[in-house]
């Protein structure tokens, strides 16, 4: 079915990487027990194992390598078609580059690394350059499409670590006519056309996959987008994404990584919803340690809210069997949510939010980075740093927010976009920002955004320096800085560099303030610390009138600080210049995520609560209130809650909506009905 994904939004994918390296591993595995487990789960849709990262096939295959021990059993055939009957839609699994057969089997596939060697530890890789592993990677996918999935995700699409093969090395010299440089080096032309190259090479491996799929079948198709925040090393591009029908990746980075993942897979899928995939244990390489119900109850209902389908990893044991008690866990968490699951389902609905982050991959790495290739790369990664920083202030301050990127053509709906250190812009993107501006939009931008221009070029300038109101001096500020404002006594304190400009017809609302030495010399006010000492004359943070509307450029990473003091400040700077348009009021504890979303079948929204506290089980939090306006000033004609179905009462305040909530333990939703 190809739009299977639209009415399912419980998931789940049992990880089979199990080698033949004991005569009894997966000798017990039973496709009933697995089937079972899956429904005791309640899971809508199942991810079954095809091939695996070992490069072992679950099937008779007749171009790669079938799992010795199975005999030539074909397990991935009988899971998928017990799957079916149970009416359980089956996808299938398949690993890329991270494939141990094809590479230890073939050499001269295999991924070289700029520091030497063609493995790491258990992993092996080939190549997505080398045309010939490309031809074996097209041929095997071709079996496993052969059987009755609805679907296929193709894992670890992404470059492990610099390659210098020779079909990389030939293929860059056949496009650029250059030879792949030895240094990382960010304010280099030759660097930055190699990392571009790298770019297009694995867009290019996903879209070939994709195409031949399409060619052969009508199921959907996706690739792994984990490493959509990862850096630039592992060459993740919006190119992965147009070879996607949605988007699907496992994170394991707690809560605020959660809410800012999902936003992100949100903002960049083709369709909705996408897939968070999160492990049941506390990560993939723990293979016991079990979450407890509430926080995998807590970790669904973050996608949930955010109009995603929620999506939990386990893993076989060696001799392939499951755990029972592991699947009844699940099925008590699939059970309690299933009043929010299927109300998204329903309305398989879309985030709405008047603030953007913009997300790109380009800006994401550290431009002080400078080392050769061969030694260990280097993987800053400011721009992450800021946004994630940015998304837990906007969390805590009930600011709802979703994430645009540099594909994003329209930005309706949209008062406020934040570009956090976007160094890397296209005059075509600056152009829209422009616009966007000019018509009565806010800019929030900070760092180096808008520097560059892919290739590398620049001006000297900012591409958006008209819009900011100030000027890049090409100096950077000290490791230890401050914020010092202009018109009252307020020191908030970095502990990165940032650019010093001055302003250029902006108003100044705090300078640059540094230590009195540099924080690495000899010489210091203070042995423990570099206390403010001499105000310079440079702009920190400053507010320009463009056309209609007006940009607040901020040159410290300030808002990267997930601490007290910082957050505070993003706060108050948002508040100030770019309030909510959309949550006026709540009495809701900074633990608690409220987020709208928009029917795509209805005429409603829906409202969603979500309380996540650090310390789980979540303490239940009472009597909140939040007061809302939505889109376009809509007013509805009935809301109903979620949890127990029942209509509540709702009280217009000048054109806004205030609702309450009585009690919440983990997640609620209000469906406003027009």
């Amino acid at each position: 079915m190809k739009n299977w994904y639209k009415r399912c939004y419980s998931r789940l994918l049992i990880d089979n990487h199990i080698t033949e390296d004991d005569p009894s591993f997966m000798t017990k595995f039973d496709p009933k027990q697995y089937v079972a487990m899956v429904k005791k789960a309640g899971i809508e849709s199942s991810m079954v194992y095809a091939v695996c990262h070992n490069g072992n096939s679950y099937y008779p295959t007749k171009v790669g390598h079938q799992h010795a021990n199975l005999k030539g059993r074909d397990i991935f055939g009988e899971t998928v078609k017990l799957l079916r009957k149970e009416g359980i839609v089956p996808i299938a699994y398949y690993t890329s580059i991270y494939h141990n057969h094809s590479a230890k089997t073939h050499p001269e596939w295999r991924i070289a690394k700029a520091s030497g060697g063609q493995h790491g530890g258990r992993y092996w890789w080939s190549c997505p350059n080398n045309d010939d592993y490309v031809a074996f990677t097209l041929a095997q996918i071709g079996e496993v499409i052969s059987y009755d999935v609805d679907g296929i995700f193709n894992d670890m699409t992404f470059w492990p670590n610099i390659c210098v093969c020779s079909s990389c090395r030939r293929k860059y010299l056949e496009e650029t006519g250059c030879e792949i440089p030895v240094r990382i080096d960010w304010r280099n032309k030759e660097w930055i056309s190699f990392q571009r190259f790298r770019e297009r090479s694995m867009a290019s491996f996903t879209q070939k996959i994709t195409r031949f799929i399409k060619s052969k079948k009508d199921i959907t198709v996706t690739h792994q987008t984990s490493t959509v925040m990862h850096g630039w090393v592992q060459g993740y591009s919006l190119g992965i994404v147009d070879a996607c029908d949605y988007t699907s990746g496992d994170f394991y980075g707690g809560k605020y990584q959660h809410v800012l993942g999902a936003k992100v897979l949100a903002g960049i899928t083709k369709n909705m919803p996408y897939e968070f995939m999160t492990s049941r244990c506390v990560n993939l390489r723990d293979h016991t340690s079990m979450k407890s119900e509430a926080e995998l109850t807590a970790e669904a209902s973050v996608t949930l809210a955010n109009a995603g389908a929620y999506f939990f990893i386990d893993a076989i044991n060696p001799d392939g069997t499951l755990e029972k008690e592991v699947y009844e866990r699940l099925g008590k968490v699939s059970k309690k949510l299933t009043p929010f699951t299927k109300t998204v389902e329903r309305h398989i609905p879309e985030i709405v939010a008047d603030k953007a982050l913009y997300y790109s991959s380009a800006a994401y790495v550290d431009e002080k980075d400078n080392a050769e290739i061969m030694c260990t790369t280097p993987c800053g990664n400011p721009a992450v740093e800021e946004i994630s920083g940015t998304s837990v202030m906007l969390t805590r301050a009930h600011i709802p927010f979703r994430v645009i990127s540099n594909g994003t053509e329209k930005f309706d709906g949209l008062n406020t976009i934040v570009m956090n250190n976007i160094m890397y812009t296209t005059k075509k993107e600056n152009d829209r920002i422009h616009k966007f501006v000019e018509a009565g939009g806010t800019l929030i931008a900070t760092g180096m955004t808008s520097f560059y221009e892919p290739d590398g070029s620049h001006t000297g300038n900012f591409g958006l320096a008209d819009v900011f109101g100030v000027k890049y001096t090409g100096e950077k500020a000290k490791r230890f800085h401050y914020l010092s404002f202009v018109d009252r006594h307020w020191l908030v304190s970095c502990y990165a560099s940032a650019p010093l400009v001055k302003a250029d017809g902006a108003k100044v609302i705090a300078k640059i303030a540094e230590p009195v030495f540099d924080p690495d010399a000899e010489k210091y006010a203070s042995i423990h610390s570099n206390p403010p000492g001499v105000i310079t004359e440079y702009a920190g943070l400053t507010v320009n009138k463009y056309g209609k509307g007006k940009c607040i450029y901020l040159s410290s990473p300030v808002l990267s600080l997930q601490q007290d003091a910082q957050q505070v400040f993003g706060s108050w700077l948002f508040k100030e210049y770019a309030p909510s348009s959309l949550v006026l009021e709540t009495n809701a504890p900074e633990c608690v995520e409220i987020t709208i979303l928009r029917s795509t079948t209805e005429n409603a929204y829906i409202v969603g609560f979500v309380n996540y506290q650090k310390e789980l089980p979540n303490v239940p939090v009472r009597d909140i209130y939040a007061v809302i306006r939505l889109p376009d000033g809509a007013i509805p004609k009935s809301c109903v809650r979620i949890s127990d179905n029942k209509k509540i009462d709702m009280k217009i305040v000048k054109g806004a909506v205030r609702i309450e909530v009585p009690f919440l333990e983990t997640i609620e939703m209000v469906d406003m009905k027009f």
